[in-house]
């Protein structure tokens, strides 16, 4: 212990482990600041694991399209998945996912595969029982060198709709997908996420949402802060959002399977942060 105790303290500096449920996750730092960041640990990701459907995870083969640190994945691996296999871009984040299934013990359940701008190419022709995401979200104006786990177009929706296009193709007829994302609305809820559920899924669709909301302007507040792009593409965004009637920013969960095709929406039984800012509960090696 000596030796290992130190070692852990090096390996540290500069990164985050992060203790959620029974999971230890290491992540970087919020001041971690090029486009290939490890995002730290939110309230996003305690929405997914109440919401985990442990009675469908088990012995199932489970799809995750986004690694990051592998939180999601491990998760599912050690709620009894057959099998994970797991899709991410950023060669950094898989590093570090790579640790972290060591550091859990479910290194042996899982496979990670190269992610591509084509989402579901690297596994065309496979159909999965448990399929899950944490897609990245926020709007970011298309001339921004963004983070590679957050930037996903003008209202933060490129990615969720190109996985939702080909959901149906890729999901048992018993499967069930699980999501939990940020999307736009107004202020009666997240319509454009429900617009997107429409045009694409022909199943039975249940969307979980936060009781706390963000404005769009405090979003674009938020995103100015980071000083990565350019102030004149912000505003644009923030007048393309008016011109639109986009004002709110909701964080959801969204529970899909094969069936009548249906949407329900409904709050989250828990109220999630209200500090979207804020990263779970840092641990300490003592």
């Amino acid at each position: 212990m000596n030796v290992i105790k130190p070692l852990f303290q090096e390996l540290l500096k500069n990164k985050r482990l992060s203790h959620i449920n029974d999971l230890h996750i290491l992540t970087d730092e919020l001041d971690y600041r090029s486009i290939d960041q490890v995002f730290p640990l939110f309230a996003e990701q305690q929405f997914f694991l109440d919401e985990l459907q442990h009675q469908k995870v088990q012995n199932a083969e489970v799809l995750e399209i986004g690694l990051g640190s592998g939180v999601l994945s491990i998760s599912a691996a050690r709620a009894g998945a057959k099998h994970v296999t797991a899709l991410e871009i950023n060669p950094r984040a898989k590093n570090f996912a790579g640790f972290n299934f060591v550091l859990n013990g479910v290194e042996d359940k899982i496979t990670v595969l190269d992610g591509q701008q084509d989402l579901w190419k690297p596994v065309e022709g496979r159909k999965f029982d448990y399929i899950i995401s944490n897609p990245p979200f926020e709007p970011s104006p298309p001339t921004m060198d963004y983070f590679y786990h957050s930037a996903s177009g003008p209202y933060g929706l490129d990615f969720l709709d190109s996985f939702l296009l080909d959901l149906d193709k890729h999901l048992t007829d018993e499967g069930h997908t699980e999501i939990v994302t940020a999307v736009p609305g107004d202020k009666e809820g997240p319509n454009l996420l429900l617009d997107l559920i429409e045009k694409h899924l022909s199943g039975t669709a249940k969307v979980l949402v936060n009781p706390y909301s963000m404005t769009f302007d405090e979003l674009m507040d938020r995103l100015a802060g980071k000083e990565m792009g350019e102030v004149k593409d912000i505003d644009a965004l923030r007048e393309m959002a008016k011109k639109d009637g986009v004002t709110h920013f909701y964080l959801c969960v969204i529970h899909y399977h094969k069936g009548k095709k249906s949407t329900t929406v409904m709050p989250s039984e828990k109220t999630y942060s209200e500090y979207w800012d804020v990263p779970v509960k840092e641990y300490l090696i003592k």
